[in-house]
């Protein structure tokens, strides 16, 4: 009987949750930041973009690898308030010597810790500019 009540508990939760969302201003919201990424500059370098098809066909066609985190700096730069940083990586793919690049992302506080100096993460980059680099 404890899993039905609970079931019926997040049903009710889930409805008083609906009415007090505000779609209107959720959806105006959305219309802010698609305008304001509008305006941003094209993604360059292959880097992931506003599209998301674009951004499966480009990660489709890259090599697969991973990157070693050597040093991360904040770059002075923001994106909506929140800290652009630059990572320099030890990068590793499959038939290439590893080399060094940077990589410019947004790291949400609550991540940040993943990124230590030291850590491996998964990275693909294009066959065509070794700088072209694109997260998993």
């Amino acid at each position: 009987m404890g899993v039905f009540r609970d079931l019926l508990r997040l049903a009710e939760a889930g409805a008083r949750q609906r009415e007090k969302t505000d779609w209107r201003e959720n959806l105006r919201h959305s219309a802010d930041l698609a305008e304001q990424l509008s305006h941003q500059q094209p993604a360059s370098h292959g880097v992931s973009q506003a599209n998301p098809f674009a951004n499966m066909t480009m990660h489709a066609g890259m090599l697969q690898g991973s990157g070693t985190v050597i040093a991360l700096h904040n770059s002075g730069k923001d994106f909506d308030g929140v800290p652009i940083y630059a990572v320099e990586l030890e990068l590793n793919f499959p038939e290439h010597t590893p080399y060094r690049a940077t990589y410019q992302t947004v790291i949400a506080q609550a991540a940040l810790h993943n990124w230590h100096v030291g850590a491996t993460l998964p990275f693909r980059v294009s066959p065509d500019d070794p700088n072209a680099l694109m997260l998993g």
